[in-house]
């Protein structure tokens, strides 16, 4: 388990409710392919890379109490997102848009410690580390 990332401090990927209940011990929900990514994309990318922040807080790992995991549950769906699990975020590149980014991360796979995939089609970056169904390192989906 991974406890500590070079780039993101927890608060950044974990909503507050798990943050508030669990502290320091919500590494334990994150899945360290997630952080070795995200710390990779950092590193070379070399700008602020923001998760959560401001008034968003549900942009990594989100709990049952989140309002968007409520808002599914409450209309009766099964939700069963990678941000529940540990394995996704949803964030933005300081400076540059999030098509930019996404083409950006396929062109560099090859530096990825781990394969990915990304949802095309948002205004932010969808980023995730669920099996995809093919041997491509960046996987893009709707």
């Amino acid at each position: 388990m991974i406890t500590e990332s070079r780039y993101f401090e927890l608060k950044e990927l974990v909503c507050p409710h798990v943050l508030r209940t669990y502290g320091q011990r919500s590494w334990q929900f994150i899945d360290t392919r997630l952080i070795y990514v995200l710390d990779s994309i950092r590193e070379r990318i070399g700008k602020p890379i923001y998760v959560n922040h401001g008034d968003l807080t549900q942009r990594g790992l989100r709990c049952f109490k989140c309002d968007l995991v409520k808002a599914k549950i409450e209309a009766g769906e099964m939700y069963m997102s990678a941000h529940i699990l540990g394995k996704a975020v949803d964030f933005d590149v300081e400076g540059l848009d999030a098509e930019v980014m996404r083409l950006w991360i396929a062109k560099k796979a090859n530096w990825l410690p781990y394969p990915v995939r990304l949802e095309s089609g948002v205004s932010w970056i969808h980023m995730d580390v669920y099996e995809n169904p093919t041997d491509q390192k960046v996987y893009f989906f709707r």
